[in-house]
C-alpha cells in the first residue's frame, strides 16, 4: 500500500504535506499518444510515474509516460509526492534508518525534517532544494514477524526484518495474493549486526560460553570467580521482554525455553543498558554490535577450546555465531521512484560508510592477513583431527600465508547447494569489482573448507567442489570482466582450519564455507 498526498509549495518551517482525497470508486481513461489504445477503470494510485488501476481485465499498473488521463479524478503529475510506509525491528527503525535517511537526502540535496512519535517510529518530510515536497516516511516499530505480516497484508511499503520470512509466511503471502517473498528480488541485505555479551573494561574475564551464560541467567552460578574473575557477585542486565533482542537472546542460550521470570535489570535500548553497565566491574549483559559503545564485548569460547571474538571482519564474513541481518522486505508491487532510489543507495558505497559511522556493520570488503589471525592457526592445530596430517596444516600456511584474506566469505543453505542470501549479495559485489578491475593482476584463491565430519579425503572433495561453484557463479556474474588479467585457484582444504567447534549445528554451518584471499 502507498497513498499520494498534494505537494504545498512553503517555507522549511512550515512544510506539512496534507493526504490527497481518496481516489477510489473515481474513474478515468488512459490513452496513447496517437489514441490506438485505451484503458479505463478506477483509479487505485498514482505516483508520479505509474498508475495503477482496477479494470475490468484485473487490476493493472501502467507507466505514465506517453498515456493522457481523461477524467475527473485524473491527477496533475506535478502535484503528488510519495507517501512511503515503513515497518520494523526497533533497533534498525530508531538507530539506524534516521541517519541513512538524512545522508541520502544530504547527498542529493534534499531537506529532511523528522516529527519523533517516541517509541512508536518518527515520520520524514522530504523536499527537494526548491522546499518542494518529496516525499512523506512514516515508520513504526515492529518485531520481525509484524513487519512481515504488514508487508503480506499491503499495510507497509517497506518492512525490515532480523530474518527471512519462514514457510508459514511465505504460504501465507501466495494465499493473499502477495506474490514470492522468497524471491532474491523483494529482499535486500541493509546491515549486519550481532547478539553480544558485554562486561566493563574493568573485569577481566575476556570470553565465555553459551553454556557458562546460560548457567549465570539461570542462577547455577553468581560470582565471577567461578569464570576466572574477581570474587564479586554477578550483576545481571537485559533487554526489556519483547524485544528482538531479548528473544534472540532466549533463542540462542535457552532454546528450550529460558527462566521464568528472567533475572536482571530490563533496559528498553541498548544504549542505555551499555552505558549503565560500562560503570559496574561487576555486570553482564548483551546488546547488538552498535549497542556496544564504551563496554567491552567478549568473545565466545567452545567446547572445544575455540574463541569466537565479535570484531567487523567476523560479523561481515559471518563467522561469529551469533551474527544476525537487517532485511529489507518490498511488495511485489512497483513502489514510488523516492523509494526506488533510496533502496538502491543503500547497497552503494555512500551507505556502506554511513552504516560504519552509525556503528552499525555494512557490506563494503575489508582484508585480513593469516598473520592477523594468530588464534586461527592455534585453532587448527589444537582441533586437528586423527585424519589432518601435518602436511595439511603446512599447506594451509603455505597457500594463505602471503596472501589477504577478503571479509565476503561465501556459504549455503542447509542441506543445499545454493548459496546463502549474504552470499548472493557477496558474488554481485565481487563481480563488481572484477569488472571494474580492480584485481587485475591479482591471484584470487577460493579456498573451501568443511566442518569435521566425514573422512578427510571426503571433505576435501567436497570443499574444492563448493570453491569451483563459486568460481563458476563469479565469472558468470562478472560477464563484462576480462578474465584474462587475474588468475584463479581454486582449493579444498577440507576440514584443516575449523572457525568453531564441530559439535553444534551452528558450529558445522560456520565451518562449512568458501573463502576468498588476495595474493
Amino acid at each position: 500500500m502507498y497513498a499520494f498526498f498534494r505537494r504545498l509549495v512553503c517555507g522549511f518551517a512550515g512544510i506539512f504535506l496534507a493526504a490527497a482525497l481518496p481516489l477510489s470508486a473515481q474513474d478515468i481513461t488512459l490513452r496513447s499518444a496517437d489514441g490506438t489504445v485505451e484503458v479505463s477503470g478506477t483509479l487505485l494510485d498514482y505516483d508520479g510515474e505509474f498508475f495503477r488501476l482496477d479494470t475490468r481485465f484485473g487490476e493493472m499498473t501502467l507507466n505514465a509516460l506517453g498515456l493522457s488521463c481523461i477524467g475527473l479524478a485524473c491527477p496533475d503529475p506535478g502535484q503528488f509526492a510519495a507517501d512511503v510506509t515503513l515497518s520494523g525491528n526497533d533497533t534498525a527503525i530508531s538507530g539506524l534508518l534516521p541517519g541513512l535517511i538524512e545522508a541520502f537526502g544530504f547527498s542529493r540535496g534534499m531537506t529532511t525534517l523528522r516529527q519523533d512519535h517516541g517509541r512508536a517510529g518518527w515520520t520524514y518530510f522530504i523536499s527537494d532544494a526548491a522546499r518542494v515536497p518529496l516525499a512523506r516516511l512514516q515508520a513504526s516499530a515492529a518485531v520481525s514477524g509484524r513487519a512481515i505480516g504488514d508487508i503480506i497484508a499491503d499495510r507497509a511499503d517497506i518492512a525490515i526484518t532480523t530474518r527471512l520470512p519462514a514457510e508459514p509466511e511465505l504460504e501465507l503471502a501466495r494465499t493473499a495474493s502477495a506474490g514470492d517473498l522468497a524471491s532474491p528480488y523483494r529482499r535486500q541485505v541493509l546491515a549486519i549486526d550481532a547478539l553480544v555479551f558485554i562486561v566493563s573494561p574493568l573485569n577481566p574475564v575476556r570470553a565465555l560460553s553459551l553454556e557458562d551464560i546460560a548457567a549465570i541467567y539461570s542462577g547455577r552460578i553468581s560470582n565471577w570467580a567461578d569464570l576466572g574473575g574477581i570474587d564479586a557477585p554477578i550483576a545481571l542486565y537485559r533487554r526489556q521482554a519483547g524485544s528482538e533482542l531479548a528473544g534472540a537472546f532466549a533463542a540462542a542460550v535457552f532454546p528450550d525455553g529460558p527462566p521464568a521470570p528472567m533475572p536482571g535489570r530490563a533496559f528498553q535500548n541498548d544504549r542505555d543498558l551499555s552505558d549503565t553497565l560500562a560503570r559496574d566491574p561487576f555486570g553482564l549483559g548483551y546488546t547488538g554490535f552498535a549497542g556496544v559503545r564504551n563496554a567491552r564485548a567478549l568473545a565466545l569460547r567452545g567446547a572445544c577450546g575455540i574463541r569466537m571474538p565479535v570484531s567487523m571482519f567476523n560479523l561481515q564474513a559471518g563467522d561469529y555465531p551469533l551474527t544476525r541481518y537487517y532485511y529489507i522486505l518490498r511488495p511485489a508491487r512497483r513502489l514510488p521512484v523516492f523509494a526506488r532510489s533510496f533502496l538502491t543507495w543503500l547497497d552503494g558505497d555512500a551507505a556502506q560508510l554511513a552504516i560504519a559511522d552509525l556503528g552499525f556493520v555494512g557490506q563494503d570488503l575489508h582484508r585480513l592477513t593469516l598473520a592477523d589471525q594468530p588464534e586461527r592457526i592455534a585453532n587448527a592445530i589444537r582441533n586437528a583431527g586423527e585424519d589432518v596430517e601435518l602436511p595439511a596444516l603446512q599447506g594451509l600456511v603455505t597457500t594463505l600465508g602471503a596472501a589477504e584474506r577478503l571479509s565476503a566469505t561465501l556459504r549455503f543453505d542447509d542441506n543445499s547447494t545454493n548459496m546463502d542470501a549474504r552470499s548472493e549479495r557477496n558474488i554481485r559485489l565481487l563481480a563488481d569489482m572484477l569488472e571494474l578491475g580492480d584485481f587485475d593482476g591479482r591471484e584470487i584463491i577460493i579456498a573451501g573448507f568443511s566442518d569435521g565430519e566425514g573422512s578427510a579425503t571426503g571433505n576435501r572433495r567436497i570443499s574444492r567442489a563448493r570453491a569451483e561453484q563459486v568460481q563458476a557463479a563469479l565469472s558468470a556474474a562478472a560477464s563484462r570482466a576480462d578474465l584474462s588479467k587475474i588468475r584463479f585457484r581454486t582449493i579444498g582444504l577440507g576440514e584443516v582450519s575449523p572457525l568453531a567447534c564441530d559439535d553444534t549445528p551452528e558450529g558445522r554451518r560456520i565451518n562449512r564455507r568458501v573463502e576468498i584471499w588476495l595474493r
